[in-house]
């Protein structure tokens, strides 16, 4: 058999898009996930396309405010079929989001966001414009999309079926100037001898000894019972938004909102029901208008893997390591 020129390890956003550029650019290149296409981080994600403002909340530009203040714009050009990828049939939750202050802070961001160096990123919401249960508060419209994570990860499925291969386990043996991999109980029985191999595993690099990498844990929240669709960020003078809050529909299509930000950094060590006891009050304190007692609550523990950085710090850009 022919050797291929890439194997790609990992079927999360990083794996699929690196298989598509790949793909695009004439390499002879194919994807092997152990799961199901996206089942790590990317479909734990939120869906936001960040450019970078909910990183300069302290009041200044940040290294990683600025490494993604372009994806947007980047993001939007391929929802529009104008670059590779084309998602163009990918479904798009809302094109902006909201932030808006948790009460205590209101004066020092409005002034932040009316700073030249913000203007641009962000708009104040009129008040007629804004929803009845958040009447006082300052609400800012953001620029950045919020995206369906399953049809992204499905567009990419439908596109790249012929380069997609699913293993039980993915061993790796060097042989002369080629890798081999085998793709044990997988659907594939042969070995895929490939130049090189590019991992895109996420917490599944730790096989690789030579390369170091990283877990940063979140404890999300989940809720669900008559709320109305958000996508948003209750924020306040810190380096991170207090709330992080998007909605997606369950399969009867009742919206039910995932709750991220700082909550969900600082809930690492709470149990299930701490972390919701916390949640609720801090969404009463948010939403006094809302009935929190009558919801139904879980939570969901998921670990974002990185490339290691001194200190656990998040990397402020992609992190390529070279074996």
């Amino acid at each position: 058999m022919k050797p291929l020129d890439i194997v790609v390890i990992g079927g999360g956003i990083a794996g699929l898009w690196t298989l598509a550029v790949l793909r695009s650019g004439g390499f002879n290149a194919v994807l092997v996930e152990q799961h199901a296409l996206g089942s790590g981080q990317t479909l734990a994600s939120q869906g936001i396309i960040h450019g970078g403002t909910k990183y300069a909340l302290t009041g200044k530009l940040t290294g990683s405010s600025e490494a993604v203040r372009a994806m947007p714009q980047r993001w939007k050009q391929h929802l529009a079929g104008e670059l590779i990828p084309d998602l163009s049939s990918c479904a798009v939750n809302t094109e902006h989001q909201w932030m808006w202050d948790a009460g205590s802070v209101s004066s020092r961001i409005s002034s932040f966001f009316a700073s030249r160096v913000m203007s641009s990123r962000v708009q104040a919401l009129p008040a007629d414009q804004r929803p009845e249960f958040l009447k006082d508060r300052n609400i800012y419209q953001l620029q950045e999309p919020v995206l369906d994570i399953k049809s992204v990860v499905s567009t990419f499925a439908k596109q790249y079926t012929r380069y997609l291969f699913r293993a039980g386990a993915v061993q790796l043996h060097e042989q002369d100037d080629h890798v081999l991999i085998d793709l044990a109980g997988g659907e594939y029985a042969q070995p895929l001898i490939a130049r090189c191999a590019v991992f895109c595993a996420g917490a599944g690099n730790e096989v690789i000894q030579s390369q170091r990498m990283q877990r940063r844990a979140l404890h999300m929240v989940i809720v669900k019972g008559g709320l109305p669709e958000l996508w948003g960020h209750v924020i306040e003078a810190n380096a991170n938004p207090r709330l992080t809050i998007t909605s997606h529909k369950d399969s009867s299509g009742e919206i039910i909102w995932y709750i991220g930000g700082q909550l969900a950094e600082d809930g690492t060590s709470d149990s299930a029901n701490e972390l919701i006891n916390h949640s609720k009050q801090e969404l009463k304190d948010t939403f006094a208008s809302i009935d929190w007692d009558s919801k139904q609550w879980s939570t969901l523990l998921i670990d974002r893997a990185e490339g290691w950085q001194q200190g656990n710090k998040r990397p402020d850009e992609p992190v390529i390591k070279i074996a």
